[in-house]
């Protein structure tokens, strides 16, 4: 009986340590409020203090109690820093169902818009990896204009609050650290006329070149190019200070033009917008996020990855693919990365499992992560040993295409390819950086419905002798890459 006793302590005792990590997952997947780090600590007592009952009962030797509370309060004092350190903590962006606002330009009071700011500033100094030694002169000169320009106002808009901090974060030149609206008021008419093959000119008289100008000083980025505009979303023509009505001119390629006025109640949600979408722009047989087409009369794969995720479904399509490549003797593989924002950085390494390579460099290897007070360095430049699929293997030739919206995920795809010297490029140069921010921890602030991502490393480049930016070997227009790709191929 009192080996049982033994047996059922030890095993609350671990259920109690279990149930206090289990508060991590808790926060970061599925509480969509405020959580305090707090309750960690008092989680932590309570275990201690179960566990301190539990031992004092059950076990007879001194050492076996000893050892039983010693371990707890280790383990509780781990979590509590870890509770502190993570950045994911009270985080968004691994949550589901989460509140919908649309955009709307109503009031803040002086005091909300100056507490949100300061809500931000302590995200950015917390988390972000450039500040562990505290805010840059410029983002610290930046933020207390903008405080003062609040400071001096009664109401704040929200389209000044979000030019406020726009403002600050287009100091650090991040395009990983933002602050956006993800859902968005859109053009009513936008597929309907998108479908005639028309597409937004100029709203007043303002070209997109024009916006992107208007914008930029409210932008993230490393370089302008990545600057883009929806000239058919509300909170772009604020953010740019255009204003109703909107005079829109619809031009199609052959430039015939056709002129539109629109007020702000003709601007209608995305959920409506993806409907109409559905209705006037019926989704093609490619509308998966990955996918393959063969060539047999060029000898040419070519996998299209409009985002990067690794699943079971982009593994079954790798395989499915390379299987029909050796079957058929293709001796040519490109990968079509234009337009890929990004996703997980690993999407890489599945594909590599089908190269005759024994090792290879990965970018994890060269980069910092901050968490809060804590700063890892795995710049160590070490190699990752390829789990090679030796019955598929590919040993023709590869190239990736890309253009300036190959970003973040898709940047490091491609850059693993050309600096592990596996293949060419073929298109534009990423508008990213090599060397760059990243790993992004996501909050969400449901009174204003705006997002802020915070970067949370660094990486340098793994070849740096070939500069801060992915060079194409065949330079052309993102939009005549597959053209060129056919041209190289061919007089191959």
């Amino acid at each position: 009986m009192n080996r049982f006793k033994k047996f059922g302590a030890v095993v609350l005792i671990i259920l109690m340590n279990a149930l206090v990590l289990g508060i991590f997952p808790l926060n970061i997947l599925l509480i969509w409020k405020d959580f305090p780090q707090w309750v960690m600590i008092l989680a932590s007592v309570v275990d201690i203090a179960v566990v301190l009952l539990l031992a004092g009962k059950t076990f007879s030797g001194k050492a076996a109690k000893i050892i039983a509370v010693t371990i707890t309060c280790i383990f509780t004092a781990l979590c509590v820093l870890f509770a502190y350190a993570c950045p994911y903590w009270n985080s968004d962006g691994h949550k589901s169902n989460r509140p919908i606002h649309y955009y709307e330009n109503s009031d803040l009071t002086k005091q909300e818009a100056l507490d949100t700011l300061e809500e931000v500033m302590g995200y950015l100094k917390k988390y972000h990896i450039s500040f562990a030694d505290g805010l840059t002169t410029e983002v610290q000169a930046k933020y207390e204009k903008v405080r003062a320009d609040f400071e001096s106002k009664d109401t704040i808009t929200r389209i000044e609050f979000v030019r406020g901090v726009r403002s600050i974060l287009h100091e650090i030149n991040d395009a990983h650290t933002a602050f956006n609206s993800w859902d968005p008021l859109l053009l009513s008419d936008g597929p309907e006329m998108e479908s005639k093959g028309y597409s937004v000119y100029s709203v007043n008289d303002i070209t997109e070149e024009q916006m992107k100008e208007l914008v930029e000083p409210y932008y993230s980025y490393e370089t302008p190019r990545f600057i883009s505009v929806n000239m058919e979303n509300l909170f772009y023509l604020d953010l740019c200070g255009v204003e109703a009505p909107y005079e829109v001119i619809w031009k199609n390629e052959d430039g015939d033009e056709e002129h539109r006025t629109y007020n702000r109640e003709d601007f209608i949600t995305a959920v409506e917008y993806y409907d109409l979408q559905d209705k006037y722009l019926p989704s093609d047989s490619n509308g998966d996020y990955v996918y393959y087409e063969i060539n047999e009369e060029k000898s040419l794969a070519i996998l299209t990855l409009k985002k990067c995720r690794t699943s079971d479904h982009y593994r079954d399509v790798l395989r499915e693919m390379f299987t029909e490549m050796k079957e058929k003797n293709i001796k040519n593989l490109a990968i079509d990365l234009r337009g890929n924002g990004g996703g997980d950085t690993y999407v890489v390494n599945e594909l590599f499992k089908y190269l005759p390579i024994d090792t290879y460099y990965q970018v994890d290897d060269f980069r910092k992560i901050r968490w809060n007070y804590l700063t890892f360095d795995f710049d160590q430049g070490g190699k990752t040993k390829n789990k090679r699929n030796t019955e598929l293997e590919f040993d023709g030739k590869v190239y990736v295409l890309t253009d300036k919206g190959t970003f973040s995920a898709a940047m490091v795809f491609t850059e693993m390819i050309v600096d592990n010297g596996l293949g060419k490029v073929i298109g534009e140069s990423p508008a990213e950086p090599c060397n760059s921010c990243g790993e992004i921890t996501q909050f969400y602030f449901e009174d204003i419905g705006m997002w802020l991502s915070v970067s949370t490393d660094y990486s340098n480049r793994i070849d740096p002798s070939k500069g801060d930016y992915i060079e194409p070997d065949y330079p052309c227009a993102g939009e005549d890459a597959i053209k060129t790709l056919y041209d190289i191929v061919g007089d191959d």
